[in-house]
């Protein structure tokens, strides 16, 4: 099935890709590198960071922004 959908959309469709993804959507919308880790199954945190490492400096920004106008 993700072979398929991978073949039709040009994009990567595997179960680390939906991980990856999973996390870093989690880290875009504020949530915690802790939470993240136990919504995710990881046992380490340095996992979760790998996974996260793809949220852009602006993203941060934005959310800090977001804390601070609080």
């Amino acid at each position: 099935m993700l072979r398929r959908l991978e073949k039709e959309t040009g994009l990567k469709c595997n179960p680390h890709t939906f991980r990856r993804t999973f996390a870093s959507n989690l880290h875009r919308a504020g949530l915690d590198v802790e939470h993240i880790m136990r919504l995710g199954g990881w046992e380490s945190l340095d996992m979760v960071l790998k996974y996260t490492r793809s949220v852009k400096f602006e993203d941060s920004l934005k959310l800090y922004h977001e804390l601070s106008a609080l």
